[in-house]
């Protein structure tokens, strides 16, 4: 079981990957991961490496994690909307078609 938690982080980074190249998908939603990846780098942390011992690198996989999840379903959701088509239609009864 944790094989496919696994597998589910390596979609999502590659994902994530794939949108950020992707010209479609709005600049502000790309900020997120960028951040994500700042944090994980800049030695600013939530809990620090040396005082905890390891520890403080979990809350930095568990951010960058969770906002390429969040960038993930962000993306999903923007592509989703724009596959609909918006249309003018009309609606005819059979004896307005005869006329």
């Amino acid at each position: 079981m944790k094989f496919f938690r696994f597998l589910n982080v390596l979609r999502i980074f590659r994902n994530s990957i794939k949108y950020l190249y992707n010209p479609e998908i709005p600049f502000r939603y790309k900020l997120i991961p960028t951040f994500a990846f700042i944090y994980f780098i800049i030695p600013i942390d939530l809990l620090p490496e040396l005082r905890i011992l390891g520890i403080g690198l979990i809350d930095d996989f568990f951010i960058v994690y969770s906002a390429l999840y969040w960038f993930d379903s962000l993306c999903k959701k923007y592509i989703n909307k724009k596959e609909y088509i918006d249309t003018e239609y009309e609606v005819k009864d059979d004896k307005e078609e005869e006329t």
